[in-house]
């Protein structure tokens, strides 16, 4: 088990809290790689405003609340969940009680109250697991993974967060000047792909970038992904509804072969 710490530079007003948390148990569940021909633009929607986590060190929390709040090939995104019996809006409050419970279960010291020490994505993925959200998780290990994960839903990425990368440009795109040094790790939802940028929901409320959003180029991702980053695809409980279809072509076959060649993925544990 590898664990360590980014330390956070606290000169900006955003909070960010992922550790590095690298299991070599997790190389069991990597997810599936799709043939690059049913890779296709994708963007999923998001049905509950971007979270803030203010001065609380629970972005991972927050990205995980983000997944369950957007749209994937199983269900569209939830506004509310039900939690040991009890329903759950989406929103802050809950984020803050997966990182609460991702505390306990990730091999971070300290745990949430009192200790405000961040967590894992591995930690709440744990945690969505264990409250009966999510039946599992499977690690994209390569851009092509994760790539072939948005085919069918948002991911959760923990990556290094650059200093240059408080502040998008005017487009949303975040700049990533490997020489502005690292100010922390952060947890963030990659919602997206336009076949050359990544779509990314952050939560630092909608003020933050693109109505709370940005966009990373590709080469950025990969170099990104580099620096110890991990990438974490819950295998959601949704209520059964009809599946909505990300944008651009809801007819797209080679769309529904990605589906159907991702579902037999899974099904082969691979």
């Amino acid at each position: 088990m590898s664990t360590s710490l980014l330390p956070e530079n606290r000169s900006r007003a955003y909070r960010l809290g992922r550790h590095v948390e690298h299991d070599p148990r997790s190389l069991r569940y990597a997810h599936g790689v799709l043939p690059d021909s049913a890779i296709k633009p994708v963007q999923w929607t998001r049905r509950v405003p971007v979270f803030d986590q203010g001065d609380l060190g629970s972005c991972t929390g927050n990205a995980a609340a983000g997944v369950l709040a957007t749209d994937s090939a199983a269900g569209q995104g939830a506004s509310s969940v039900t939690v040991k019996g009890t329903e759950r809006a989406v929103d802050e409050s809950l984020a803050v009680d997966l990182y609460k419970l991702a505390t306990t279960l990730d091999n971070v010291p300290g745990t949430y109250p009192p200790d405000d020490t961040g967590s894992s994505g591995l930690g709440v993925a744990k945690a969505l697991e264990s409250v009966g959200l999510a039946t599992g998780y499977t690690h994209a290990f390569s851009l092509a993974a994760l790539k072939s994960a948005l085919q069918t839903g948002p991911a959760m990425l923990g990556i290094v967060w650059l200093n240059s990368m408080f502040d998008p440009a005017s487009d949303g795109t975040l700049p990533v000047d490997h020489s502005s040094g690292v100010a922390g790790g952060h947890e963030i939802v990659c919602t997206g792909w336009d076949g050359s940028r990544f779509r990314l929901d952050n939560s630092w409320g909608a003020g933050w970038g693109d109505a709370g959003s940005c966009w990373v180029k590709e080469p950025d991702m990969q170099w990104l992904l580099g620096q110890q980053g991990d990438v974490t695809v819950p295998a959601l409980v949704v209520a059964p509804q009809p599946a909505p279809t990300p944008t651009p072509t809801p007819a797209d076959p080679d769309l529904a072969f990605a589906v159907a060649a991702h579902n037999w993925l899974t099904q082969k544990g691979l």
